[in-house]
């Protein structure tokens, strides 16, 4: 499911306006969002830049189970990082563009924004893009893993960092943008504290996000529920809960926003559409649900739930051929 917030600003409160594709929350912040500071220092020439050394553990990426992920602590992410992850998180992006007709996000920014945050930001697809389209806007890049490229336009600058610390940034941010973190965050209401602290007054945050729970035509006894349900009693242990709770419109006012918006979009899976256009978006889309399985339940199962490697691949095939079997047109809400 999808859930947009957005929000216009009251007396000495930060308003929310998301919009966007795929479950998502947009905010605006209002009068009561911090007050700007002095910007970081960074070298624009550089490319990519980053507020903690890439030496030593950050780069350290340890191998498990035949994949590569940003740390191995017991409270580590549990997405992996390695190139057959980018390739699905940059078929990811393609889906957002067309699901949103070219669009990067729906959030109505000025004409010239001047500072735009992308929280776990991966290989650096949105935030590039955003960067090429505002071109005298600084767009900073956030992620545990140091996986963007070197050749990025001179206003996109790139951070490994972890969103559940302190932000320092030293500048206020016109636009937050949050894509598929489920799962992320032990506290999404601190990260929603964050992000409202670190908005200009008017600015925005866009969140998207979806869950396979609520993909159309879930047979509660099929491979994807019983994947499903694995996967969320393993998030719930790991103390990082899978799932949209966090779009929910309390949850984003309580941090302060007003004006939250909701918008609900679907995501055909495969190619049973009739429509160009949705079959070319359901054959993307099948392609990375069909990628994320593995990615989302190896680290998890193994970890949280005690499953064997083999074990969890083998209920990743059984979906996979679930879904290769399935006539009738399945969508995602996100």
């Amino acid at each position: 499911m999808s859930a947009l917030p957005g929000a216009r600003p009251g007396p000495s409160q930060p308003s929310v306006d998301p919009d966007g594709a795929g479950p998502s929350n947009q905010v605006d912040a209002g009068d009561s969002a911090m007050a700007e500071t002095e910007p970081e220092t960074s070298d624009r020439n550089s490319g990519v830049t980053s507020t903690k050394s890439l030496v030593g553990s950050v780069l350290d990426y340890p191998i498990e189970n035949s994949r590569r992920y940003c740390g191995s602590g017991p409270d580590s992410y549990y997405m992996p990082n390695d190139e057959i992850e980018q390739t699905r998180l940059n078929i990811v992006h393609q889906v957002y563009l067309l699901l949103l007709h070219g669009q990067l996000t729906r959030a109505p920014l000025a004409s010239e924004p001047q500072r735009i945050l992308d929280v776990g930001t991966g290989t650096g697809e949105w935030a590039i893009a955003m960067a090429e389209t505002y071109p005298d806007a600084d767009v900073t890049g956030t992620d545990l893993s140091a996986i963007q490229p070197d050749a990025v336009p001179s206003n996109v600058f790139f951070e490994i960092d972890d969103a559940e610390e302190e932000w320092t940034f030293g500048q206020s941010f016109d636009l937050v943008h949050l894509r598929n973190l489920s799962g992320a965050f032990q506290s999404w209401p601190a990260i929603y504290g964050e992000c409202f602290r670190h908005l200009r007054p008017g600015g925005f945050l866009e969140v998207i996000d979806f869950d396979h729970a609520e993909t159309s035509r879930l047979v509660p006894d099929s491979y994807l529920a019983i994947y499903v349900a694995a996967i969320r009693e393993a998030a719930e242990r790991s103390g990082r809960r899978w799932g949209i709770a966090h779009l929910k419109r309390g949850m984003i006012e309580e941090a302060g926003f007003v004006d939250v918006q909701r918008t609900v979009m679907n995501i055909p899976i495969g190619t049973g559409s009739a429509d160009p256009s949705q079959k070319t978006l359901g054959k993307l889309w099948l392609i990375c649900t069909l990628e994320v399985l593995e990615a989302a339940s190896l680290r998890l199962l193994t970890r949280e739930l005690g499953w064997t490697a083999h074990d969890v691949r083998d209920l990743c095939r059984e979906v996979r051929e679930e879904l290769a079997k399935e006539r009738t047109e399945l969508f995602t809400p996100v």
